[in-house]
């Protein structure tokens, strides 16, 4: 007789070589049947070592198989939801991943590095109230605790300031009856790659396409006429020599030329000059007709532009702001003070909407957004919905595909939830599958879809302190829950 070894606890009641644990039988019963008669089955339900009968494999109901070792990479094949690639991404902690439950972290110049993303740019997608506005602070916060620069030109809400102050910032607040003013034509700090020559050139460049773009907003998109550019190029090179140059400089040299002029060339300055008179002596007055009595702080870790004062103001005093501001910011981030920055864009759908007068100023913004990487900015799109990128044209318009190539742009894509009636556009810009959609149906507060460029999914929580909470929130003040 031969006793073999079973895996598992004996029971109390049994012993070794006992109660049929002998794996010997004898001749006897060797030609038996090994099923079990009807009465021989006990009363109660089976024991924990199974029917005591010989060739029953009895044993405990218990298994230990050996531990399985593999790759992330073929576990994240076998169960793509819950496991991670391996490739993990550094930066701001934002939250938990819902998908993997592995904390999540991001930063889009490390996701860039990691060849992760081919941008620097977010798009932020979600109505009032689901933390698409408490993700933006949270996240841009650490960030500037991990050294990264933040800017926020349009804070309509005057929201961001305390944010400003949390991180050690500053902020400005322009508007009717404040005495900070932005000069639209600041040169902004001198890089030093340039020569003498080549900066003056660059300056006359930026003021005359500031110009310009100003007119066309004051003229609801009309362009300027030959005659017209003619005429404003005079100005601004009859201005070269001043240090500071204003719109209202610009106002007298067209109101007031030189007598050498042509006639048709001083009447084109004329009609620039009543286009421009808004700003100098209109209901634009104030805001951007005189030097700057603020300078932009590029070492600051958030610098705000609080615009929550020019609620009520007309939409052109509006545009005109967001002009001065994000300009000021991009000429004060050049030269020396160029480094990583994020630029974060409130309402950005709204400030397309006011600032796209005959699709220039979309356009201008296109090709910034084109260079963005080259200067190290990060654009941050905070938007409402998709659907509010169709109201800048008729689909299939060249106005209507730049504001969708705008958003292409975008490497970085978070949806966070969304009326059930916009799932389907939403899918077809941002190119849900069936599993993502009904992941965004889902969504609740505090938690978003993240696209990460091609490949890459994650269902995110963003995680908060009570004091950060106390911070970012704006509930208590009537405004936007998020």
């Amino acid at each position: 007789m031969k006793n073999v070894s079973v895996i598992g606890r004996i029971p109390a009641d049994e012993k070794p070589g006992t109660q049929g644990r002998q794996r010997h039988v004898e001749g006897s019963q060797k030609n038996a049947s090994w099923k079990v008669q009807p009465q021989e089955l006990p009363a109660s339900k089976m024991p924990s070592w199974g029917w005591k009968h010989p060739h029953n494999l009895r044993g405990p109901l218990r298994a230990t198989p050996p531990a399985h070792r593999c790759s992330s990479r073929v576990l994240g094949g076998a169960y793509p939801f819950l496991a991670e690639t391996g490739d993990i991404l550094t930066g701001a902690y934002i939250g938990e991943n819902l998908l993997s439950r592995a904390p999540f972290c991001f930063d889009p110049w490390d996701a860039y590095s990691a060849e992760a993303v081919r941008s620097h740019s977010v798009a932020i997608l979600g109505v009032k109230g689901t933390g698409k506005s408490m993700l933006a602070k949270s996240w841009s916060s650490r960030l500037a605790r991990l050294g990264r620069k933040i800017a926020v030109p349009h804070d309509p809400n005057g929201e961001w300031v305390r944010v400003a102050e949390y991180v050690g910032g500053t902020s400005i607040t322009v508007g009717p009856g404040k005495a900070a003013r932005i000069n639209l034509l600041d040169e902004g700090p001198r890089d030093p790659l340039y020569s003498d020559e080549d900066w003056n050139q660059n300056v006359l460049q930026y003021r005359r396409a500031t110009v310009k773009t100003i007119i066309r907003r004051l003229r609801e998109g009309g362009n300027l006429e030959p005659v017209e550019h003619t005429a404003l190029d005079v100005a601004l090179d009859g201005l070269r020599g001043q240090t500071t140059v204003t719109i209202t400089h610009v106002y007298s040299r067209l109101v007031d030329p030189d007598a050498n002029l042509p006639v048709e060339v001083a009447d084109a300055g004329h009609r620039l000059a009543h286009t421009l008179r808004r700003m100098v002596s209109g209901d634009l007055t104030g805001f951007f007709d005189g030097p700057s009595t603020v300078q932009f702080d590029a070492d600051a870790p958030m610098m705000v532009v609080d615009t929550s004062a020019l609620k009520g103001a007309s939409p052109e005093a509006q545009a005109l702001a967001r002009l001065a501001t994000a300009n000021w910011i991009r000429r004060s981030s050049l030269g020396a003070n160029r480094q990583a920055r994020v630029i974060i864009h409130e309402e950005a759908a709204v400030e397309l909407l006011n600032d796209v007068s005959g699709g220039d100023g979309l356009a201008e913004r296109v090709e910034d957004e084109k260079v963005a990487r080259h200067l190290g900015i990060s654009n941050w799109y905070l938007l409402h919905r998709v659907a509010d990128l169709d109201a800048l044209g008729d689909r299939n318009s060249a106005l209507h595909s730049r504001a969708l190539g705008l958003l292409a742009d975008c490497e970085t894509r978070i949806s966070y939830a969304q009326h059930s009636g916009e799932i389907a556009r939403s899918r077809e810009i941002l190119g849900w599958n069936d599993t993502q959609a009904g992941l965004v149906r889902k969504l609740h507060k505090g938690e978003g879809l993240w696209q990460i460029g091609q490949d890459r999914v994650a269902k995110v929580r963003n995680i908060c302190t009570d004091y950060e909470m106390g911070i970012f929130r704006t509930d208590a003040f009537g405004g936007e829950r998020s």
